[in-house]
């Protein structure tokens, strides 16, 4: 009993420690909670749950900053984003049911590569007119807990100003996150028992978010962004080793 209370108390540690630093580093960019929390808490935790509670967590995250952003919203590239998504969703949620744990790793793990280099080396990509990038992102959002990365590649090629940048992500956000959590909660493939122990995660967003707004203003914005897609580059690189 002692063993098992000492190894639930380190796996909280270590979640608890992830969760705030992902959170952190969305606060001082704008984006990447759950790029680099799921495949972090991977790590820690070996099944499905761990993709459902970093998705969980992330919608908390989104929702509460929410009112403070929505104004900012470019409704139409949200709605074309969320026409989008409802195609991809569901295909998502299949393959979340269909593939093992280790493929989400290595998914996971190839996803974020591919997502951070192209941002690192500023690259600006055609990719069309929000549609096919919704899809894909909700296709991300139900089977591996990331729709960022499309989104966020999208809105930084289409060179979006900060303020609706953030409005859009964090709107389409909220919406995409809550039907990939609901699709994957009723997938049966995640641990309920793992959900209710992440409740005691959420103070971490919100110590995260502190530190991360206090951090990227005393920072130069440039370099703090470039430190994160390093960190999101090992971290992938990570997943994709820890799943062979």
């Amino acid at each position: 009993m002692d063993i098992i209370r000492r190894e639930l108390t380190v796996e909280w540690g270590l979640s608890f420690l992830i969760v705030l630093v992902s959170a952190a580093v969305q606060a001082g960019t704008g984006f990447g909670f759950a790029i680099l929390a799921i495949p972090l808490l991977l790590l820690v935790h070996q099944d499905h749950s761990a993709v459902s509670v970093a998705l969980g967590l992330s919608l908390i995250s989104s929702v509460s900053t929410l009112p403070r952003v929505v104004r900012d919203t470019d409704r139409s590239l949200l709605r074309k984003l969320l026409i989008g998504s409802l195609f991809g969703l569901p295909l998502g949620g299949v393959v979340f049911v269909m593939l093992d744990i280790y493929w989400l790793k290595l998914v996971a793990g190839i996803c974020i590569i591919l997502f951070a280099i192209p941002l690192l080396i500023n690259i600006r990509l055609p990719l069309g007119n929000g549609k096919g990038i919704g899809f894909a992102s909700g296709f991300l959002g139900s089977s591996i807990g990331m729709p960022g990365p499309p989104v966020v590649l999208y809105l930084l090629s289409n060179k979006i100003g900060k303020q609706t940048f953030r409005g859009t992500s964090i709107a389409y956000y909220s919406i995409v996150n809550a039907i990939s959590f609901t699709i994957q909660m009723m997938s049966g493939r995640v641990n309920v028992s793992e959900m209710s122990y992440a409740v005691l995660l959420i103070p971490a967003i919100f110590v995260g978010q502190a530190i991360g707004l206090a951090v990227a203003r005393g920072l130069n914005q440039l370099w703090f962004r470039r430190a994160t897609f390093i960190l999101l580059i090992a971290t992938g690189v990570q997943a994709v080793l820890s799943s062979i």
